[in-house]
């Protein structure tokens, strides 16, 4: 990680101040949006959804897991092929699911 550098740097490098700062600021690179100016606030907070999000996928996938480990302890009456096949079914419906949630259908 780079030093962070002063604000009385950053004023004169980048024309900001610490007011400009309590909503991003938007640096363009070549006419593309390239770099965002975040408060110290704003940038610990989306850092803690990151770590929550990325928790969140922890926990899932033990859950998915110990289902899965339950599931194949079951006896059944079904060929592990046949097991595979509902399981791509299943995947494949959530799949479509979420697709359709994301586009708002």
């Amino acid at each position: 990680m780079t030093e962070p550098k002063r604000m009385a740097e950053i004023a004169v490098e980048y024309q900001a101040t610490a007011a400009d700062l309590q909503t991003p600021v938007v640096l363009q690179h070549n006419g593309h949006d390239a770099v965002v100016i975040l408060s110290i606030e704003e940038y610990r907070r989306l850092r803690a959804l990151e770590v929550t999000a990325e928790q969140r996928k922890r926990v899932a996938w033990k859950r998915m897991d110990a289902l899965l480990q339950d599931v194949h302890s079951r006896p059944t009456e079904l060929l592990p092929e046949e097991i595979e096949s509902e399981i791509t079914k299943a995947r494949q419906e959530v799949s479509e699911l979420r697709r359709a949630h994301r586009s708002g259908d």
